[in-house]
């Protein structure tokens, strides 16, 4: 077996992102490696939108004075970028916990509209972090976050977390790497009561029971704001990522005087739950790159398809046509070079489906399938409808 690549030796290889000195630990996407970014942020809004989250967008640049209030001038102001605006201090957000609280607590809430889920997909969170510690997609300094925040009440904190862990789940069936799940109990670095840390660690650990998965306590890891379940995956080197995390927080609605009217018309104190599923995009795709080395998933490929004329006798538009129409993402490799030579490159280019057509193939309006070390003849419309389904199904 050959010796696994470095994401970044793919990306650049599949021309995907390059990184400047002009913006250290920051990724200059190129157009194949949005199209990654783009599927993956399609494939979680229409699961998200399912669901019922709301999905809501918040300000990049905030006073300190809110991550004061939130804690987190106090316990994690060091990754922080400030910036002096007007004489007051403003900081570029590392997360979005607080703005969400904000909007919250923008209206009268009852405990009818519990749990309320609100989404924000951004690729504006910024934490500062050592040079020597940045490196590629794995550890940046400008971030994307699928993040998410459940208001809930008390009883309803069992269900919603071990729905947050089947909506996990479902979406690591479509990479085929291997799940395990820690519960992270309070470190010594943490804010609030231990009573109701205790109370906290135990609606988890109920959750990981009721949905029977085996589970490690990683004892004081969890953050300094509640306790979490983490979720790694095994990549095909055998290595183990943290990507997911649930994170229970009794703290910020205590502090941001979070309300709901009860159903006998007393004010209750919601539970606000932190949840993201693929972790931060730019570090998601670097482990799936180096994972697949390249070879995507068809849904995430950004060439799914590549048609190849035998010579220049054979006009393929119409083909290249019929895939465009149909969703499908194609190019033509036209008859430059040889023909192992195209087909050579488009298998460098882990393109999934190489579609050579020659004139038995034009007479019988087909073309010979190369996919995963297989050959065939098919004709054109059921290739078409093979591609499509194995999009819609997000087969691996």
């Amino acid at each position: 077996m050959s010796e696994s690549k470095d994401h970044r030796d793919i990306g650049r290889e599949l021309d995907l992102f390059s990184f400047h000195e002009v913006a250290p630990g920051r990724v200059f996407w190129h157009g194949k490696g949005m199209i990654i970014w783009r599927e993956l942020e399609k494939y979680l809004r229409e699961r998200l939108d399912a669901l019922g989250y709301q999905e809501v967008a918040t300000p990049v640049m905030v006073k300190k004075e809110l991550f004061e209030k939130s804690g987190h001038w106090q316990h994690y102001r060091e990754n922080m970028f400030t910036l002096d605006v007007d004489g007051e201090t403003y900081v570029l957000k590392p997360m979005n916990c607080p703005e969400s609280a904000l909007i919250y607590s923008s209206r009268t809430r009852s405990y009818r509209d519990l749990p309320l889920r609100l989404s924000e997909i951004t690729d504006q969170l910024h934490r500062k972090e050592l040079s020597g510690v940045v490196g590629g997609l794995l550890r940046v300094v400008q971030m994307t976050q699928d993040d998410a925040h459940h208001y809930v009440r008390p009883d309803q904190i069992e269900q919603e977390v071990s729905d947050l862990m089947k909506l996990i789940k479902e979406f690591y069936s479509h990479f085929n790497m291997p799940m395990s799940f820690n519960l992270a109990t309070r470190p010594e670095n943490s804010m609030g009561d231990s009573k109701v840390w205790t109370e906290a660690e135990k609606d988890l650990e109920s959750a990981l029971k009721k949905a029977k998965v085996k589970y490690q306590v990683k004892e004081r890891d969890g953050a300094f704001y509640g306790p979490k379940i983490d979720i790694n995956v095994t990549d095909s080197q055998n290595r183990e990522w943290t990507v997911a995390t649930i994170q229970l927080d009794f703290q910020m609605p205590e502090k941001f005087e979070l309300e709901y009217v009860a159903e006998d018309g007393s004010k209750k104190r919601p539970v606000m739950i932190h949840r993201a599923i693929a972790g931060t995009f730019e570090r998601f795709i670097g482990i799936i790159l180096e994972h697949f080395q390249g070879a995507l998933p068809l849904w995430l490929s950004p060439v799914q398809a590549v048609v190849v004329p035998v010579s220049e006798k054979q006009d393929v538009k119409k083909i290249y046509e019929e895939l465009k129409e149909n969703g499908i993402r194609a190019e033509i490799y036209e008859s430059g070079e040889t023909l192992p030579k195209r087909i050579r490159e488009a298998e460098l280019q882990k393109i999934p489906y190489i579609l050579v057509v020659g004139e038995k193939e034009e007479k019988n309006e087909s073309v010979n399938v190369r996919h995963k070390g297989k050959e065939e003849e098919i004709k054109i419309e059921k290739m078409i409808e093979k591609i499509k389904k194995e999009i819609e199904d997000k087969t691996i």
